[in-house]
């Protein structure tokens, strides 16, 4: 230890001078990072997860309570609409349909009572009619009293109100029938239930039942199988971010991929966008449902999914890295930024008189009318402080600036040039500005604005700007100590 102690303070005391000693106050060296711009494929994607699932499951049950006694269908048994899935014990209501038919065969009986009894009525009527007339005739002769007539006009009055009685109980026997009808069919329909059959043609996936088991349809009709309708064709429900679901469109394209199948891709198509939110969390999502074939079955129910969905695609785009767009060079070496408008289509968005004109011009727009339109505009502007000053939120400001600008250019343009601007606007919204930097001979930065397009997880669509393919844009820049 006493022969190492002298190395340690040696070794201690340069190791103090080297942090000590004054620096030189010479710059370091400047080292870049760069990466080429060139033409390739862009994809954007957004990117999910779902179930698969059967276009159409229906889940079968039971309106009727009983006890299984055959059962036809089991797991993956291909059905068609009408087969036979499982039987009930039909006995119980085999004796209601017999009641039912005896009841309707009693009722029957009653209406032919009812038709004997009102032949009698009419009978009677017939002979107290002939009997009231003879007392008429015998009492204007003066052979019989007036109280003989009375008789048998009362005798005539009463047969009439039996006839009535007779009629209205064979109606009410008619109506007897038909509720003793209806009893039966609904009698014969429930002995049909105990059948339970297939509603669409499909596969059975799910059986929850088995031969001997007591069905309860009490308050509700109990599932016994599940049938997905022709898995040739199935569904995935995605959750899809609110920060991305703008994006997304019914029909646009898309692939997934599922455990089941390593390193195999399926494609598939977005079939609808749900507008209802899926709030948990305070995280809030839309349901995408994407549609794909599934001709050999292979992809089952509940298989989890993958998703890419592919909501911007260029082909043959000038492109930059990823990289590229997001470097910020450090302040001492940050050159004079061009203005946006320095981009070719892109006029500044701070001024939004000269981004109208910028798109007027390349629109083919004469000077005379977009001189005329500017004017109209700025009236406008002004005409609008008050809505600036009042605190109005941002979209209605928006509204108004967006219908008084097309006002303007409706008056103004031809319906060729106002479709030539407006395809123009929606090109400059699907844009951002951005700007790049490429590296002089004598290491300092020239800055060149760009509008950039889509992304995906590499590179970034440069739209326009005075970048070409086989240009130089700076990645990183990495200063080193003049010391080093």
């Amino acid at each position: 230890m006493r022969k190492l102690l002298p190395v340690l303070l040696i070794a201690a005391a340069l190791l103090a001078a080297w942090w000590f000693w004054p620096r030189s106050g010479g710059a370091g060296a400047v080292e870049f990072t760069t990466q080429a711009v060139d033409r390739g494929d862009i994809t954007r994607i957004v990117s999910s997860v779902g179930s698969v699932r059967a276009l159409n499951t229906v889940e079968v049950g039971s309106q009727l309570s009983g006890q299984v006694i055959e059962l036809v269908a089991d797991f993956n048994t291909p059905v068609e609409a009408g087969d036979l899935l499982a039987r009930l014990d039909p006995q119980t209501f085999e004796r209601r349909v017999q009641e039912a038919e005896a009841d309707l065969a009693v009722t029957r009986a009653n209406v032919s009572i009812q038709a004997a009894s009102i032949e009698k009525a009419r009978a009677n009527l017939v002979n107290a009619r002939a009997e009231f007339e003879r007392q008429q005739a015998l009492v204007e002769r003066g052979s019989v009293s007036a109280s003989a007539l009375d008789n048998a006009q009362a005798a005539f009055l009463s047969a009439q109100a039996d006839l009535s009685i007779a009629e209205a109980q064979y109606q009410n026997a008619l109506a007897t029938v038909q509720q003793r009808e209806a009893s039966l069919e609904a009698a014969r329909i429930d002995l049909e239930r105990t059948e339970i059959r297939a509603p669409i043609d499909g596969v059975v996936i799910n059986r929850d039942v088995d031969i001997g088991s007591t069905v309860a349809a009490s308050f509700q009709a109990p599932v016994l199988f599940a049938i997905a309708q022709d898995l040739t064709e199935i569904q995935i429900e995605a959750s899809v971010d609110e920060a991305d679901i703008g994006s997304v469109r019914q029909g646009a394209s898309a692939e997934f991929t599922v455990d089941a199948f390593p390193g195999e891709t399926f494609e598939a198509e977005v079939g609808q966008v749900r507008l209802a939110p899926n709030e948990e969390q305070n995280v809030v999502t839309y349901t995408v449902v994407i549609n794909a074939s599934n001709p050999d079955r292979r992809l089952l129910p509940g298989m989890t999914a993958s998703i890419d969905i592919v909501t911007g695609r260029r082909g043959d785009a000038l492109r930059a890295s990823n990289a590229a767009v997001r470097f910020r060079p450090p302040e001492d070496l940050m050159p004079e930024t061009p203005g946006e408008s320095d981009a070719r289509g892109g006029a500044g968005r701070g001024n939004p008189g000269e981004a109208m004109a910028q798109m007027l011009a390349e629109a083919g727009v004469d000077e005379a009318t977009r001189q005329a339109a500017g004017e109209e505009l700025r009236e406008g502007f002004r005409g609008m402080i008050g809505l600036f000053q009042s605190g109005a939120d941002r979209e209605t400001i928006g509204e108004r600036v967006r219908g008084m600008t097309r006002e303007v250019l409706v008056r103004n343009l031809t319906p060729e040039q106002l479709d030539r601007v407006e395809a123009l606007q929606r090109e400059r919204e699907a844009t951002r500005a951005g700007t790049v930097y490429t590296v002089n001979d004598d290491d300092t930065l020239t800055a060149h604005a760009v509008r950039l397009g889509i992304s995906d997880d590499r590179y970034t669509e440069i739209v326009s700007g005075d970048v070409e393919p086989g240009m130089d844009l700076v990645t990183r820049v990495r200063i080193t100590d003049p010391d080093e």
